[in-house]
């Protein structure tokens, strides 16, 4: 059970933020405290944060050392119902007139807050019935004294305000188009349901106009969503893209900051008590919500298995031509890693610079998933003159073999035949078994459509059964989710979304190698299981 935060006037930095974030941070520093105060004071007396969306603002409002926002952008992805909108509604009220911008630091190190310059707040949804959930919570939210304390003057769609000092303050909403987001200059701007935002309804063009306005200057972004499709290429599903790029040390950290309360994805949604509970773990703290009522929704036959994961467990879904279904990949995913020794088969498939090259490891013994290291073009203007250095893919390769037992290699052969001519005379006398009778390493993926037809439906049906396992590795788990069927003659194959799509999927081919290897390993029955180490076992007053 989640412990209740008070938030108390007397408030100590060296200590509350450590209480708040249950972590190591003492030494962080939120202007969120003098929001929360001002909050109260502000709006109506029957306001009252739950304890998440307590730790959101304090989260929200870090500054560093010299009081720069620690977060730039951000995204609430969070479940059907658990007040993002009212939510929403409160956060631009705080940056329309609250105390949002940094100050100074007072004698007892807290951070102290100021209105914004020139405070210019615009909300966006892609149609303007989404605006209303966000504007309908503003037209009551303020007490009257506020209203009189700031001459609030609230319209349909646009709110007007004066500080005491004579700054003007806008709030507008708008919907979601970008000939009319252009000229805009706001200080901070929220996005609404994000996971609606594609290509087809001007989402991404919105979205991109209305970023640059507000980085022009220094405004903040804050974009709230439900768990989005995968494939759909909504906004969502490109700032989520960006953040697990960022985490795997693939694209430079930009401030970019990502909550999500998601239900594990380990539960029988055919049985009532483990759904309930599932639901329940992705509401949280979010009181308000009728679970009884959201069950019955659930069974009620209306819905489909994936909304309900995606609407109510807050779990990403996959679109109709989807390869793996994400929830049963994350239900594979194992607390194990890879040790040295460990008896491996390895898979390669590699680009030069758009493609990805990514080299993953399947463990003999039991199907445990994991990549060595994958190589991705950066985006914006590293992007550009971006190479893979095949020098540095070389070296990884003689780290994996001399730190495991590889049983087998596979590469794909496109773009590097030099490299797998290498690795084939260099290593080909330590391999239990090889991919042709011409190589040691060499697999043509072009050649051989049958096998990794059969072999692709073999995989994806042990991840379904669970008889594979991973490490949970943010870049496999995406080209994992970028795959799509593809139908042959032979069955069902995958591909990228399209050939020009970003959406990358070698990850997967690699990991797709390396499960050919072991199956082939197995089948050949030269496969030997390493005799268990003796170990000394005391029972007893020793």
């Amino acid at each position: 059970m989640e412990a209740v935060l008070t938030i108390k006037d007397d408030y100590v930095p060296q200590c509350s933020p450590c209480a708040t974030f249950g972590n190591r941070m003492c030494e962080h520093r939120t202007l969120g405290w003098e929001i929360l105060r001002w909050t109260r004071e502000n709006f109506r007396e029957d306001w009252e944060y739950t304890p998440s969306q307590v730790r959101t603002i304090l989260r929200w409002y870090e500054v560093d050392d010299r009081g720069k926002f620690v977060w730039t952008t951000g995204c609430l992805q969070l479940a059907k119902g658990t007040g993002k909108g009212p939510f929403f509604a409160t956060l631009a009220a705080i940056e329309f007139l609250g105390p949002c911008r940094f100050s100074h630091f007072d004698d007892a190190g807290r951070a102290i807050g100021k209105h914004a310059d020139e405070p210019w707040v615009q909300l966006y949804a892609v149609n303007i019935d989404q605006v209303k959930n966000v504007t309908l919570t503003l037209h009551s939210l303020f007490h009257p004294d506020a209203i009189e304390r700031y001459s609030i003057d609230p319209g349909q769609e646009r709110y007007h305000a004066r500080h005491a000092d004579g700054t003007f303050c806008l709030l507008e909403a708008k919907t979601a188009s970008y000939r009319s987001a252009e000229g805009g200059r706001p200080s901070a701007l929220f996005m609404d349901e994000t996971w609606h935002w594609n290509e087809s309804n001007g989402g991404h063009n919105v979205f991109n106009t209305a970023s640059a306005n507000a980085a022009k200057v220094g405004g903040r972004i804050l974009m709230a969503t439900n768990a989005y499709i995968v494939g759909e290429d909504s906004v969502a599903e490109r700032v989520h893209t960006a953040w697990q790029r960022q985490q795997d040390g693939k694209q430079r950290k930009t401030g970019l900051y990502y909550e999500a309360r998601s239900a594990h994805p380990d539960f029988d949604i055919e049985n009532e008590d483990q759904l309930r509970e599932a639901i329940k773990a992705a509401y949280g703290d979010a009181y308000w919500a009728d679970f009884d009522a959201i069950v019955d929704q659930c069974y009620s036959g209306v819905i489909t298995y994936e909304e309900i994961l995606r609407k109510y467990c807050n779990l990403v879904t996959a679109a109709e031509d989807a390869l793996i279904d994400p929830v049963a990949w994350g239900k594979c995913k194992a607390d194990t890693e890879l040790r040295a020794g460990d008896q491996i088969t390895l898979g390669l498939d590699g680009g030069e610079a758009d493609d990805a090259t990514a080299i993953v490891a399947m463990r003999v013994r039991d199907c445990f998933v994991q990549p060595i290291a994958i190589w991705e073009k950066p985006d914006g203007p590293e992007g550009q003159v971006w190479k893979v250095d095949k020098d540095e893919v070389s070296d990884m390769v003689d780290w994996v073999f001399r730190t495991y037992k590889v049983q087998a290699f596979f590469s794909d052969t496109a773009f590097w035949e030099t490299y797998v001519n290498q690795w084939s005379e260099q290593y080909g006398p330590r391999l239990v078994v090889k991919p042709s009778g011409k190589s040691h390493v060499a697999y043509d993926m072009r050649g051989n459509q049958r096998e990794i037809t059969t072999s692709n439906m073999a995989f994806v049906g042990a991840v379904e059964n669970g008889k594979v396992s991973h490490s949970g590795h943010f870049g496999l788990k995406r080209h994992v989710e970028n795959a799509k069927k593809r139908h042959n003659k032979f069955g069902v194959s995958f591909g990228k979304a399209s050939r020009d799509s970003s959406y990358k999927v070698d990850a997967y081919a690699a990991t797709l190698l390396s499960f050919i290897a072991r199956t082939r390993l197995v089948e050949s029955g030269k496969h030997t299981v390493p005799k268990p180490v003796a170990t000394l076992q005391t029972i007893g007053g020793f």
